[in-house]
């Protein structure tokens, strides 16, 4: 189970500016702990070493973005959570009865599995886990216990939640124990065929209006329930890691997903005390699909001549909490390469030409040299003397070898561009998100990155919006064509609609005509 850190910044400023950070920095690191990470300092280090801390001699005076953002925190905090509590008010799901949950099956007694089960039995809600595996149930269990217990001595719960808590999970190695609930939840890994399997058996188990819920953070939710008899009573409910946690809770909406079914599961998110956000079903929905464009972007970066830690460091200093690499190695490379592999991008002999320049050589090889992430102490970066990040000159040296191996000149890339390219991909994938209709909403995009990815300070939405939307379009025009093989570049039919709303409206505010 990832533990929780809840330390300040080590940056390179002055005491008074840190402890104004750090202040505000607290109702963050009480929601998101177990994902902060130190930021690292601005001048590069050559060697493996654990983030130092700074001089108190050392001269340093705040970027703009950060004066922005410790002037404007609650400010930020107030404006997302409204556009959380818009999200959650669905016009079209408006006069259906949610059904009530007040049992359910997991499936897969893993990380994902253990942390949902946490989240239902913390409102009392009885959680059948289940797992061929014993050793994974009774693992699952005790950490599940080891937590609660940690939460009785740090004097967040007490003796009696604790007992309560336990007595709602039950241990099972068959399917069969999904009888009689009302909600089951697969929570196995990324596998359509095995998905598919344990559906086709829980169908056959299951009360006729028990709801099915897959929480695949990537595949199709009506491919998942092809071979169901209740495709009304099937949803995805993709939880984000750890999901005892983390805030956010995607509900994706099949294509025979009954209105009362996706009602249901935006109560569920709400009692479970999640920011619940409706989605269409797509390859990775809302956060994950965007995710993939923004992640090829910082892969193509160390291609070009960045490393893992200047990355990072821009895209901290933007406002995530963590940098693409780092998250990668929570999460774990792994879970990256399945999908890869199943897309069937990893074998170049496979590769469609429709899907451009690969984006994952570089962890394709650091997978198959057993890098796998935090999970086995190496990654993008070292964790052999625990979870903080360190440099790793051998994971340097791969991907300066992937540069050689494509007959890239690699240069040196400023923190400007990385920030550009890495989030402006974002932007772009969230306006054809919002093209297709997989997003209801922009803001709702901006709940997704700032619940769900650690957008702290900035969401990738609201920025686009306060950049410009004629900005936004000449960056991505101009990265379109320094990366012509690169598909996801290809301007949005949305920012290409705001653009003439923005000239519209300024016409509008001049008294002048709009020519369109």
């Amino acid at each position: 189970e990832t533990k929780m850190w809840k330390g300040g910044f080590s940056m390179s400023c002055h005491s008074a500016l840190r402890r104004r950070l750090n202040a505000r920095m607290v109702s963050f690191s009480a929601r998101y702990s177990s994902l902060l990470l130190p930021l690292p300092p601005s001048s590069p280090r050559t060697t493996s070493t654990r983030l130092q801390k700074p001089s108190p001699a050392t001269s340093w005076s705040p970027p703009p973005f950060l004066c922005r953002a410790l002037s404007s925190r609650n400010e930020v905090e107030e404006r997302i959570r409204k556009y959380a509590k818009e999200a959650c008010r669905v016009e079209e799901l408006q006069g259906f009865e949610a059904k009530d949950v007040l049992s359910s099956a997991v499936i897969g007694a893993g990380t994902m599995g253990g942390g949902i089960a946490m989240c239902l039995a913390e409102k009392n809600i009885k959680v059948q886990l289940i797992d061929k595996d014993p050793k994974m149930l009774q693992g699952c269990f005790e950490r599940m216990k080891k937590n609660w217990e940690n939460a009785v001595s740090k004097g967040k719960i007490t003796k009696e939640v604790l007992e309560q808590r336990l007595k709602c999970i039950h241990l099972h190695d068959s399917v069969d124990a999904c009888r009689g609930v009302d909600l089951v939840i697969e929570a196995i890994f990324e596998d359509m065929k095995a998905k598919k399997e344990i559906f086709k058996e829980v169908d056959t188990v299951a009360k006729e209006d028990a709801i099915l819920a897959s929480n695949t953070s990537t595949l199709n939710i009506d491919h998942i329930f092809s071979d169901v008899s209740r495709p009304h009573n099937t949803v995805g409910l993709h939880f984000f890691s750890p999901a005892q946690v983390m805030p956010l809770l995607e509900v994706v909406r099949g294509g025979s997903s009954s209105k009362q079914t996706l009602a249901t599961a935006m109560k569920l998110g709400q009692t479970l005390g999640k920011s619940p956000v409706l989605a269409g079903n797509c390859f990775g929905f809302i956060g994950n699909r965007m995710f993939e464009s923004y992640t090829k972007e910082a892969m193509f970066l160390l291609e070009e001549g960045a490393l893992p830690h200047e990355v990072d460091e821009a895209i901290q200093e933007w406002g995530m909490v963590m940098g693409p690499f780092a998250v990668s190695d929570l999460a774990g490379l792994d879970i990256g390469y399945l999908i890869r592999k199943e897309q069937g991008l990893v074998d170049p002999q496979t590769r469609s030409k429709e899907s451009g320049r690969y984006a994952g050589t570089i962890a394709d090889r650091l997978v198959l040299s057993g890098r796998k992430g935090q999970k086995t102490q190496g990654g993008f970066y070292d964790y052999s003397k625990g979870r903080n990040p360190e440099r790793d000159p051998s994971v340097e040296e791969i991907v300066k070898s992937v540069s050689r191996d494509l007959g890239v000149t690699r240069r040196k890339i400023q923190k400007e561009e990385i920030v550009e390219r890495c989030i402006l991909s974002l932007v772009n994938e969230g306006y054809k998100i919002l093209d297709e209709g997989i997003a209801r909403a922009w803001t709702d995009i901006d709940v997704v990155y700032a619940y769900g990815y650690g957008a702290r300070n900035q969401q990738p939405m609201t920025y686009a919006r306060e950049l410009g939307m004629k900005k936004v379009l000449e960056l991505i025009r101009k990265y379109q064509r320094q990366c012509p093989d690169a598909p996801h570049w290809k301007p949005a039919q949305g920012i290409l609609d705001a653009l003439r709303e923005e000239d519209r409206l300024r016409a509008q505010q001049q008294n002048v005509p709009y020519l369109g």
